[in-house]
């Protein structure tokens, strides 16, 4: 079985800023190879922030296959590159990410200052081919699309989300990333939007990753969200034991 994760990193964010030059930020986050890789790129910083995407959105997919949540240090997390292309305004990178043992598929790609990162990973034990699962959607949005269900201002998100839902939101991108996966999956699979829940149970440990639910039951896609700046991401993964209705 088949799980996932993803990452959004809007390029244009000032949170980014100066991390390139930042020598303790770079020790700290990434590996001594990913140190020589950013090393490699110059003064592009695109590099840096493909390798972050990847480490975000591999940690999403390692917590859903392993018993608990592993603890989230940067440098822990090791990516690897298997193909780079590199446009004069885009680029793409495949490659693994490695975990105490395990490893995971990603791919990242740049387009209109956004990067956006998705992970894959099958049973820990299996051998990964880096080629994503057949039905393996994803896409990226702004937050501020006009004429999308996800533009409106944060009160009137909450009003399209189930109170269940409301309880794992903690913003109007928040709010907007569910909303925008939703659109996404009832349009995929023609199902009506109203259908759909995305929520996060609650463990022992804090709230679990978002989870879809269809008709009050699970619906055997697996999803991931995120959001950063400007953007919002997705991405999901109709599962081998599918049980939409």
């Amino acid at each position: 079985m088949n799980w996932i994760g993803n990452d959004v990193v809007d390029l244009e964010h000032s949170s980014l800023h100066g991390k390139l030059e930042s020598r303790r930020f770079l020790k700290r986050v990434f590996t001594k190879s990913e140190q020589a890789i950013i090393a490699r790129a110059g003064k592009s910083d695109i590099e840096l922030w493909c390798l972050w995407a990847c480490k975000e959105a591999a940690f999403k997919a390692f917590s859903k296959i392993l018993p608990t949540p592993p603890a989230f240090i940067h440098s822990a997390f090791e990516v690897s590159w298997t193909r780079m292309m590199q446009g004069e305004s885009s680029c793409t990178r495949v490659g693994n990410v490695a975990y105490e043992g395990l490893s995971v598929s990603v791919s990242v790609g740049l387009s209109e200052a956004v990067l956006h990162a998705f992970a894959w990973t099958g049973h820990p034990n299996n051998a990964i081919q880096g080629v994503p699962p057949a039905k393996l959607y994803h896409d990226v949005a702004r937050l501020d699309e006009p004429g999308t269900p996800w533009s409106a201002p944060y009160s009137e998100l909450l009003e399209q989300l189930t109170s269940e839902e409301q309880a794992g939101v903690h913003s109007r991108e928040s709010a907007a990333a569910r909303i925008g996966v939703k659109a996404s999956i009832a349009k995929t699979f023609n199902v009506a939007p109203d259908h759909l829940q995305v929520l996060r149970p609650r463990r022992p440990t804090g709230r679990s990753h978002p989870v879809l639910i269809l008709g009050g039951k699970p619906s055997g896609i697996d999803i991931s969200i995120s959001h950063h700046g400007c953007w919002i991401g997705w991405a999901f993964l109709e599962t081998d034991n599918d049980r939409r209705e």
